[in-house]
């Protein structure tokens, strides 16, 4: 693998800024259409549907939060690893629960605004570094392993509606990003 120039980094760091951006800003169209009373209910987990091993009962707040997390300890492992470091799941209760408490939208924006000014200031070596993801062992660039972070977000936004649609029969339309120039 050969490393990408700054440029080019520097280009690819700013389209993916904007597609992540918009991303976490529809992700946040969700919990505005589920009822109060609705982010906290799990669908009955069986062997059809849950979310893996680690996660049995996941809930519109809990995945809303988890997404914001895993954000921003992957942007900072990123920022802060050695070439050749593993990037860690996103373990750490404590943070987790934190983040859960009070107004959990406003807990999760204010990570997003942290999350962002980690990515916006990588510098072409962290994005260029080799890394192990911990999850399953693959090797990833610091760029690379940001399209990750937006795939695993993605991924879970699909979760998302699932459980809105399921709970209370309306969702947003995805893709609908206002009319907004996108990348």
């Amino acid at each position: 693998m050969t490393a990408t120039s700054p440029v080019t980094s520097n280009t690819e760091l700013k389209r993916f800024l904007v597609l992540f951006d918009k991303l976490v800003g529809e992700t946040t169209q969700w919990i505005e259409k589920t009822p109060a009373e609705s982010l906290d209910w799990t669908p009955p987990s069986d062997s059809g549907i849950h979310f893996g091993t680690r996660l049995r009962h996941a809930s519109v707040k809990t995945l809303f939060v988890h997404m914001a997390i895993a954000d921003n300890v992957w942007a900072k492992a990123i920022r802060d690893s050695a070439p050749g470091d593993i990037i860690p799941l996103p373990r750490d209760m404590n943070f987790f629960h934190s983040k859960m408490d009070g107004d959990f939208v406003k807990n999760t924006q204010d990570l997003h605004l942290e999350t962002m000014s980690i990515m916006e200031n990588l510098t072409p070596d962290a994005l260029d570094k080799q890394l192990l993801f911990a999850g399953d062992k693959s090797t990833w660039t610091g760029m690379g392993f940001l399209w990750g972070i937006w795939g695993h977000r993605s991924y879970h936004l699909g979760n998302l509606d699932m459980l809105v649609r399921i709970k209370t029969g309306n969702a947003p339309d995805f893709f609908s990003f206002a009319g907004s120039q996108m990348a």
